[in-house]
């Protein structure tokens, strides 16, 4: 690890010099770990991204459970790190705080909820990094940071200390350099889930892939999956119309969630948002309890119409941004159809309840390229299995 700089500290809300050990044992011995600052921590308060609220607030009378869990098993905890305001934007940008620049592709976008985090991992300053994953936050910086991102099967890791954004998308999600550290993870903290008895092969939702990578870009994915020595096939099945209707539930269930939580807060702070941040915000206020009702009644629905389109032994592969990052100074209507695109991508795990993985591919035009692979409900072993023998 590098020693940390001024400028890496503007990234901190709260930052342990040295790095707190609870341990000197257990598997996460020799990570560093860096959390959001929506995650709670010991005698310090947690954060939603925006100064005003945590004004106040008491600290924690505890570390958050996953928290809890790698500091027992030896992990070296550097602080909490700075996070988009409200866990909803998924920029990067926080004009309440400093804003980060990502390390590998300076003039492109870090990618939010959780910035800070990736920004650390990718720096070097942390193995692991912890947030809400909730609306993509966690796998979205990855992906722009040329990193791993891990989002489990729902209910597999306690959320107990993770500050809330909707509750029915709450969840841990973990990024990573490499894909060790977060296999550990997987195996260590988000069980049990279902062993890996047999790999059928992979599915490729082609039509995603045609209408976000370039002909080159997408070139360079095949040559990438001739290392992978699984059957491979393709499906139309999952398209752009699948992914904007569960882009749309998702909207729906988590307005009433979110304006229940901070809605009245909102009201009363009129704060100055980031455009994007505000974009959605004005979406979530736009629902009605008819439609969030009807959403939340329907999601079952979407899920088994999600599952039957791949086999359980099989995983599902998609882009994991929608074509090429965009860059720090990206004009208005470029930012806003990319947003959406993100959103859609992201929003299919969280809806329908599947784990999913983000992995770092290739570099196409000075811009990373991903992949992120989909699996059934507790089939989180299956996804770690395939990119292991993808990688290794």
């Amino acid at each position: 690890m590098r020693p940390v700089t001024m400028l890496d500290q503007a990234m901190f809300a709260h930052q342990f010099d040295p790095p707190r050990q609870d341990s000197l044992s257990g598997v996460f011995r020799r990570y560093k770990l860096a959390v959001s600052h929506s995650v709670s921590v010991e005698e310090h308060v947690a954060g939603i991204g925006i100064p005003s609220w945590s004004e106040g607030r008491t600290a924690a009378s505890q570390d958050a459970a996953v928290v809890k869990t790698m500091m027992a098993q030896g992990a070296s905890l550097i602080g909490q790190l700075q996070m988009d305001p409200l866990g909803v934007s998924i920029t990067g940008f926080n004009p309440f705080y400093a804003e980060l620049r990502n390390p590998h592709f300076r003039q492109y976008r870090v990618g939010g909820v959780n910035a800070g985090i990736a920004v650390a991992v990718a720096k070097k300053l942390a193995d692991l990094g912890i947030g809400n994953d909730a609306f993509g936050g966690v796998r979205i910086p990855a992906a722009h940071c040329g990193l791993f991102g891990y989002r489990p099967t729902p209910n597999l890791i306690d959320t107990q200390g993770i500050i809330s954004v909707a509750e029915t998308f709450d969840n841990v999600g973990v990024c990573s350099a490499a894909l060790g550290p977060l296999s550990q993870f997987q195996e260590l903290v988000a069980k049990p889930s279902s062993a890996v008895t047999n790999i059928q092969g992979v599915v490729i939702a082609e039509a995603v892939f045609a209408l976000f990578y370039s002909d080159e870009a997408m070139a360079q994915v095949y040559q990438h999956l001739e290392r992978l020595s699984l059957p491979q096939e393709s499906t139309l099945a999952m398209n752009t119309l699948v992914l904007s209707r569960l882009e749309n539930a998702q909207v729906s269930i988590a307005s009433q969630e979110f304006l229940l939580m901070y809605g009245t807060w909102l009201q009363q702070a009129k704060l100055d948002l980031p455009t994007s941040t505000q974009q959605y915000l004005d979406r979530l206020q736009a629902v009605d309890y008819k439609a969030h009702y009807q959403a939340k009644k329907t999601r079952k629905q979407l899920r088994d119409t999600v599952c039957a389109m791949w086999p359980s032994d099989k995983v599902l592969l998609l882009p994991s941004t929608p074509g090429a990052i965009l860059p720090r100074d990206a004009d208005a209507s470029d930012s806003d159809a990319f947003n959406l695109s993100q959103r859609r991508l992201m929003a299919l795990a969280e809806v329908c309840g599947l784990p999913q993985l983000t992995i770092p591919l290739f570099e196409h035009q000075n811009t990373p390229y991903g992949v992120t692979l989909l699996a059934h409900p507790y089939k989180d072993k299956l996804l770690m299995e395939v990119a292991r023998r993808w990688l290794d």
